[in-house]
């Protein structure tokens, strides 16, 4: 009778697991359709976004990105400029390891 009742209860415990990947598939289009939607409410064109954000599914980026463009154009809302983009600092792109090797080869360039 266990037996019976196992077999019974199999199914229910499989199905449970998948709302888990269906919640987790949802959960990976929300982000896409927000990162979609962020882009566009900063002013940012689509082909920026499809750069700026490769693992995200284009698909979602691009519905996210016309939603947003609707609720805009309904509310009549502008774009908020994005912050500028960090720049590298000029020290840490001039110490390259080719002119660290460089200066090192050099006579009385590195201490030995």
């Amino acid at each position: 009778m266990s037996a019976r009742r196992l077999l019974l209860l199999a199914p229910f415990v499989l199905l449970t697991a998948c709302d888990r990947i269906t919640a987790t598939l949802n959960q990976q289009a929300e982000n896409g359709k927000a990162v979609g939607a962020a882009c566009r409410h900063s002013g940012r064109a689509l082909e920026d976004c499809y750069q700026r954000n490769p693992r995200v599914s284009k698909s979602d980026i691009f519905t996210g990105w016309k939603e947003m463009n609707e609720y805009m154009q309904q509310k009549k809302l502008d774009i908020v400029p994005p912050p500028a983009d960090r720049v590298p600092p000029v020290e840490a792109a001039s110490a390259s390891p080719t002119a660290l090797s460089a200066s090192a080869s050099k006579p009385g360039g590195a201490d030995h």
